[in-house]
């Protein structure tokens, strides 16, 4: 199936671009999500005259995920989470995606769970662990999460 892109697409290609996909891929994924149109005539007219507005769109996307993981690292060193433990240093339960992003949020920058990367799993310990803050595809950064011993 022909399509134009609207947005980049990881392994596949960039803004305007007419590529070939699988039609399933098209339909379920790509279309839905806002990321692909299909390559009618009309479309091609309408993604070029667009083009320029898109572009502007994309950009301001990039520069507001720059913003926000510039404010995360402000918060260096300050991200702690407490947490239930036993005399071993394992914890009672874990700390997942959802709490880092809660601690975040509370501490005055707006996180989704969904941009929190874990490249260990859930954090399962006490001590200083690095996950991973990806707002945007080309954007990402080590927060170091210090994990104590709730009183």
């Amino acid at each position: 199936m022909k399509i134009i892109l609207l947005t980049k697409v990881k392994n596949l290609g960039n803004l305007g671009e007419l590529v070939y996909v699988h039609s399933g891929y098209a339909r379920n994924f790509l279309i839905p999500k806002g990321q692909a149109v299909l390559a009618t005539k009309v479309n091609i007219d309408i993604v070029e005259s667009k083009k320029i507005e898109l572009t502007k769109k994309i950009a301001n996307k990039f520069k507001k995920a720059q913003d926000r993981a510039y404010n995360i690292q402000l918060l260096e060193g300050k991200i702690i989470i407490s947490s239930k433990s036993g005399e071993e240093g394992k914890l009672f339960g874990s700390v997942n995606a959802r709490d880092i992003a809660n601690k975040i949020t509370s501490l005055g920058v707006t996180v989704n769970k969904n941009e929190i990367r874990l490249p260990n799993g859930v954090l399962r310990s006490l001590g200083t662990h690095i996950v991973k803050f990806n707002p945007h595809h080309e954007v990402s950064i080590d927060i170091t999460i210090n994990v104590i011993a709730e009183s």
